[in-house]
């Protein structure tokens, strides 16, 4: 699954949409605390609104990775690598210099005498 930068400003932009209109809401409903007898129509149209906006911003933020997010802790996989979080994962072997010198050998006697040595 790929991620499309250009749809980043539409999940920020739905967001902001929804922080304004849960805002006007909020302020519908305190301006009118005088009138308690019934819950006006424009609460309830912006209640509506809310939960039309709440709904975009769901889907934009599913499409835009929380499909991958959820199969990612669902499955307890990496979602960049897919492979699993729980084992540890080991570092890779150094490649080999082919002009370093050769290692010594552990196995020598450290009290002969040097290779080439003549007597």
């Amino acid at each position: 699954m790929t991620i499309d930068p250009a749809f980043d400003k539409w999940v920020w932009l739905s967001f902001l949409a929804l922080l304004v209109v849960l805002g006007v809401r909020a302020w519908v409903v305190e301006s009118s605390r005088g009138r308690l007898e019934r819950t006006p129509t424009r609460v309830r149209a912006l209640t509506a609104a809310s939960v039309c906006v709440v709904a975009v911003v769901v889907a934009l933020l599913t499409v835009q990775g929380g499909q991958q997010v959820v199969h990612s802790v669902l499955t307890r996989t990496d979602p960049v690598t897919g492979l699993p979080l729980d084992k540890p994962q080991q570092p890779a072997p150094a490649a080999a210099d082919p002009n370093a010198p050769p290692a010594p050998d552990q196995n020598a006697n450290p009290n002969a005498p040097a290779a080439g040595a003549g007597p």
